[in-house]
């Protein structure tokens, strides 16, 4: 199993026009694509255009991303206003939110319990909606999330999502964004209990501020989701309830039969344990005073919320080193 960047596009200009917009700024780059503000000259309207350049991409991707975008219609997905194409540029057109993405709260603090309940909700009634479809979207991270003026929160990014009893193998590779992609992918098979896992994984970032796997090896990373447990939660953030700690952890088997089977369960249990008993919690506070003891015991200088080097997870089979990406093709070993 290796892992590798496969994308590079040669940025537009800004002052660019592309049919009825023009091109403001750049906004971030992703993993086949690139973002930019537009404008648009004839509704005086800002939005943003995501765009693929198709000397590096499979143009079939893009097409397939197009028409599943312009046929989702929910309240947390975000709508496709506009496409086409520029010399070999082609575009989708989106509207600008500006309230920021997940990753930018995170980038000033971990959520508080309560604030990863209302992201949890809100996440859920957009998978629950494609999942209904038989859609899975595959690439659930906080870059893919994004917030209007008013915290309402929109899933984008659709690049990779397929179909459910489609393989995750793409010309041999499994696609995908390394620290959040689930196990059983790397096998072959792909269902909703792999979002499940995903948005695990995001669960366990937005209340530690840490990842479970991550590392400047995406071979390595592939390899932990596969044979590492996670650190327990609790032990990164001890003000953690037990009862939630166990819900994150749940949704982060490696055996898909053994999670949550949909996103929904996931939700119920997290709400639920929101609401744990009194007793859960002392449980958890002598949890949190049993991991500070045995911080300090193993390394007394090391400051809270932060794994010490002696419990980090083992490193495995050596791979190519790589420089942090957000997109990634993997394939699986014989």
């Amino acid at each position: 199993m290796q892992a590798v960047l496969e994308y590079t596009e040669q940025a537009l200009q800004a002052e660019t026009h592309i049919g009825p917009y023009r091109l403001i700024n750049y906004v971030k780059q992703g993993g086949m694509s690139t973002v930019y503000l537009g404008y648009h000259t004839r509704t005086r309207t800002y939005v943003a255009i995501k765009v693929v350049d198709s000397s590096c991409v499979d143009l079939k991707m893009m097409y397939r991303e197009r028409e599943i975008m312009q046929a989702l219609q929910h309240e947390h997905i975000v709508p496709c206003l506009d496409a086409g194409e520029y010399g070999r540029y082609h575009y989708l057109v989106m509207p600008y939110l500006q309230g920021g993405t997940l990753q930018d709260m995170l980038n000033e603090s971990v959520l508080s319990l309560e604030e990863a309940g209302v992201v949890l909700e809100q996440l859920t009634g957009a998978l629950t909606y494609i999942h209904a479809l038989g859609l899975l979207h595959r690439d659930i991270k906080p870059t893919n999330i994004l917030f209007d003026r008013d915290s309402h929160l929109y899933l984008t990014d659709f690049g990779i999502a397929s179909w459910l009893g489609e393989t995750p193998v793409h010309n041999g590779h499994v696609m995908g964004t390394a620290q959040y992609i689930a196990p059983e992918l790397f096998d072959g098979y792909v269902d909703e209990r792999s979002d499940v896992y995903s948005v695990g994984i995001l669960l366990y970032q937005l209340l530690t501020g840490s990842l479970p796997f991550d590392g400047p090896s995406d071979w390595k990373i592939c390899l932990h989701h596969r044979e590492t447990q996670p650190l327990a939660p609790s032990f990164l953030h001890p003000s953690i309830p037990r009862s939630v700690e166990r819900v994150i952890l749940g949704a982060l088997k490696k055996d898909p039969r053994r999670r949550y089977q949909t996103v929904e369960d996931l939700l119920r249990a997290f709400q639920k344990a929101l609401d744990a008993p009194v007793f859960f919690e002392q449980l958890s506070s002598r949890w949190q005073a049993t991991c500070q003891k045995l911080r300090n015991r193993l390394s007394p200088e090391t400051p809270d919320w932060q794994p010490v080097d002696a419990l980090a997870t083992p490193t495995c089979m050596m791979g190519p080193p790589l420089g942090s990406t957000s997109f990634y093709l993997c394939h699986t070993c014989d």
